[in-house]
């Protein structure tokens, strides 16, 4: 959870300062961003130190956003927490205005966007428009949809066009039968037909970008598909096939790894006691609140995707207020003083799911299927990249 590792930054130093190129993973897919400008370089490595001296106020700017377009959803999966299923807030769409007011402000410092949070992000009409407008500050910029927003040549041509990084689809299930299961409301004919029509304008107007992640959250009710999940991905001509672990709020329950905990140990988030789904500790360190920035779609910053009620919020983008003039705030500082790297009674915190995971990713497996330009190799066995996983 540290914003970078000193065994992974050190063999990236040359490139990073003579070049001025960074390789970089998220959810383990592999990014590369050239022509860096000297203060970015520079708030990178300031950015860092924040890991080792835990200041109330940061050093530098955020390196990494996570921003939330849409806080309401298409579909009511049961493990989530949008406004469609918990009403913690108002359903809102955040304004392009307030976006482009949170690049300007960030925009020469961040290296990375995030584009979802609670809700799906395809709803949101200015969705394209904010990657474009991103994009022109050579930020890099993945997304996530359950793809029931439906494409046609158009508007596949639109996101293309946008400069999208990365794209993940997220299926949960191989069949109509299984899909249906937990993406309830949602139609998997609809989601493939959509990744069809992208990968038929990619190819059409030349265009590696923005690579697609076809993505498999492994349950009980679903991990025997699979391997036809991954066959899927195959014949789609998406550029990975990703699995990740379930994700399980104790909000919404304490018994839910009973339910949902795939049977398969590696493809499980935790590790569990003998004869039973209770989860073992580990010991964890979080510092999301130095990492990253988030931005709700009520344009209101918050520690991290896990204040969905927005109980802590640092502040809100109006009465002349920046986003990172509330980030480096008083609200924010003294809740990082408080913070103790995750170890607290705040309700954010308790619900983390994030806390006693084996791997240090969710994303457990990523194979890439496509040859990338740009993209150090990620091939092989997902299954064996699952096990893996749980051993680093």
């Amino acid at each position: 959870m540290k914003i970078f590792k000193f065994r992974d930054i050190v063999p990236e130093l040359p490139d990073l300062i003579v070049r001025r190129r960074l390789k970089f993973k998220f959810e383990r897919i592999p990014f590369k961003v050239e022509g860096l400008a000297p203060k970015k370089i520079g708030n990178f490595f300031l950015a860092g130190l924040n890991q080792y001296l835990l200041p109330s106020k940061p050093l530098g700017h955020p390196v990494i956003a996570q921003v939330e377009p849409a806080n309401f959803c298409n579909l009511s999966c049961p493990l989530c927490l949008t406004t469609s299923e918990t009403a913690a807030r108002p359903a809102g769409l955040l304004s392009f205005e307030k976006f482009k007011e949170f690049i300007d402000d960030l925009g020469d410092y961040l290296l990375l966007i995030v584009l979802w949070n609670w809700g799906e992000p395809f709803l949101n009409p200015d969705l394209f428009k904010m990657i474009a407008y991103a994009k022109s500050r050579k930020i890099v910029v993945h997304s996530s949809t359950n793809g029931q927003v439906r494409f046609d040549g158009a508007t596949a041509g639109e996101l293309v066009e946008s400069g999208l990084d990365s794209l993940v689809f997220g299926i949960d299930g191989a069949t109509p039968e299984t899909y249906i299961q937990y993406r309830k409301g949602g139609n998997l004919e609809r989601v493939l037909e959509n990744i069809k029509i992208i990968v038929r304008e990619k190819e059409r107007r030349g265009s590696l970008t923005p690579r697609l992640t076809l993505r498999f959250v492994a349950m009980r009710q679903n991990e025997k598909e699979l391997p036809l999940a991954y066959q899927l991905a195959q014949e789609l001509g998406v550029d990975f096939f990703a699995v990740k672990t379930v994700d399980m709020p104790p909000t919404l329950g304490q018994n839910l790894d009973d339910v949902f905990a795939p049977g398969t140990p590696a493809y499980q988030r935790y590790e569990y006691e003998e004869t039973s789904f209770r989860r073992k500790n580990r010991p964890f360190t979080c510092m999301r609140p130095w990492k990253r920035i988030t931005l709700d779609a009520l344009g209101e910053v918050i520690p991290c995707e896990y204040d969905y009620k927005n109980v802590h919020a640092f502040g809100g983008l109006k009465n002349g207020k920046t986003a990172l003039s509330i980030w480096k705030g008083s609200e924010a500082g003294k809740f990082r003083k408080r913070f103790n790297l995750g170890n607290n009674n705040f309700y954010l915190c308790k619900n983390c799911t994030y806390k006693n995971r084996v791997a240090e990713d969710c994303t457990i497996a990523l194979v890439q299927l496509k040859g990338t330009e740009g993209a150090p190799g990620a091939t092989g066995n997902y299954h064996e990249r699952a096990k893996s996983s749980r051993k680093s």
